[in-house]
C-alpha cells in the first residue's frame, strides 16, 4: 500500500472515528434531554435532525471510503451500491439543509422583543418539528438519481460521466442527464448556501448591535437565559462558517468535474467526498463544547458509571 493511501484513509478513519461516536452522542443526550423534561428548545430539535443526518453521512460515506482505501473493500451488488450511494445522497442533502434551518431558526430566536417580527419566535416554537420532519422526504424525493446510476465496480475503467467512489460507482447513460444533475445540485445547494449565510450575517448584525445592551443585562435575573441564547448563536454562526467552507472547497471541486472534464478521476473524488464529511467530525465537536446541556448529561452519566450517587441524570 503507497503512503498516499494510508494517508488518506486515516483521515476518511478519523473522521469515522470520531464523528459517528459524536453525532450519536448528541442525539443520545439531547433524546434523554427531551425524555426527562418533556421539551426541546427549537434550535436543539434541529440539531438533533442535523446529528442524526451527520451520522448517517459519516456512515454510508466516510466509512466505505476508509475500508476502500485501506483495505480494498468494495460493495459487490449493485442493489448494495443504490442503497448505500441513495443513504449518502440524502443525508448530505439532509446536513446542509438543516445546517441551514438551524441558521434560520437561531435567527428568529433572537430578534429583539420590539422587532415588528417577533411573532414569529411563536410560529417557530409551535412548526419546528413538522418543518423538520418533512424535510426528510422531501429530500428522498429529490435525491433519486442514485437508484438509477449505482452500480458495483465490476472491470471498471476510466469511462465518461462516471464517478468512481472505489467501492462504488455512478454512471450517467448520457452527458445530458450527466450536467442536469451535476448542475441541478449545484444550483440547489448554493442557494441554500446564501440562506445561510445571510442569516449569519443578520445574527452577527443582533449580536454587535445590541452588545451594550446585553452587557448591561448580565446583572439581571435572566442574564443567564441571555447569555445561553448568544452562546448559541455564536455556536450557529461557526458552524455555518465551517459549512460555508467545506462546502466552498467541496463544490469548487463538484463544478470542475461537471464542467472541466467528462472522464472524472477517481482521486478527484476522493477528494472531494473527504470534504464533504469533514462537516461530520466538527459538528459534534463544536456542539458539545458549547452546549451546556449537553455538557451537564454527559458528566452526569460519566459520574454516575464511576459509581458516585446519582440515581437519574435529570435537568433542573
Amino acid at each position: 500500500m503507497e503512503l498516499n493511501d494510508i494517508v488518506k484513509g486515516t483521515f476518511f478513519l478519523v473522521i469515522v472515528i470520531v464523528g459517528i461516536p459524536g453525532n450519536l452522542t448528541i442525539m443520545g443526550s439531547l433524546s434523554w434531554i427531551a425524555l426527562t423534561t418533556f421539551k426541546l428548545l427549537p434550535v436543539e430539535i434541529i440539531i438533533w435532525h442535523l446529528a442524526v443526518a451527520n451520522a448517517i453521512l459519516a456512515f454510508t460515506r466516510g466509512l466505505p471510503a476508509a475500508l476502500f482505501i485501506l483495505f480494498r473493500f468494495k460493495v459487490n451488488s449493485d442493489a448494495g451500491c443504490i442503497i448505500l450511494l441513495y443513504l449518502a445522497r440524502i443525508s448530505r442533502g439532509l446536513a446542509i439543509c438543516f445546517t441551514c434551518v438551524l441558521s434560520c431558526v437561531q435567527c428568529i430566536t433572537i430578534i429583539p422583543s420590539t422587532s415588528k417580527w417577533v411573532y414569529l419566535k411563536v410560529l417557530v416554537s409551535r412548526h419546528v418539528s413538522s418543518v423538520a420532519l418533512s424535510v426528510w422526504p422531501l429530500y428522498m424525493m429529490m435525491e433519486i438519481a442514485p437508484i438509477f446510476v449505482a452500480r458495483a465496480v465490476r472491470n471498471f475503467t476510466n469511462s465518461e460521466f462516471t464517478f468512481n467512489s472505489g467501492y462504488c460507482l455512478s454512471t450517467f447513460p448520457t452527458a445530458l442527464m450527466y450536467h442536469l444533475n451535476g448542475f441541478g445540485l449545484f444550483s440547489r445547494d448554493l442557494i441554500v448556501v446564501a440562506v445561510m449565510t445571510l442569516a449569519s450575517v443578520y445574527i452577527l448584525f443582533i449580536l454587535f448591535k445590541h452588545r451594550k445592551q446585553v452587557n448591561n443585562m448580565r446583572t439581571c435575573t435572566s442574564s443567564q437565559n441571555i447569555a445561553a441564547e448568544i452562546r448559541a448563536a455564536k455556536t450557529v454562526v461557526s458552524l455555518v462558517t465551517m459549512y460555508v467552507l467545506f462546502f466552498g472547497v467541496e463544490n469548487t471541486i463538484w463544478l470542475y468535474q461537471i464542467a472541466g472534464s467528462t472522464v472524472v478521476h477517481s482521486i478527484v473524488t476522493d477528494v472531494r467526498h473527504f470534504f464533504s464529511v469533514c462537516y461530520t467530525l466538527f459538528f459534534p465537536v463544536a456542539i458539545t463544547t458549547s452546549n451546556k446541556k449537553i455538557q451537564n448529561i454527559l458528566k452526569c452519566f460519566y459520574e454516575h458509571d464511576n459509581g458516585k450517587k446519582r440515581h437519574a441524570c435529570m435537568l433542573h
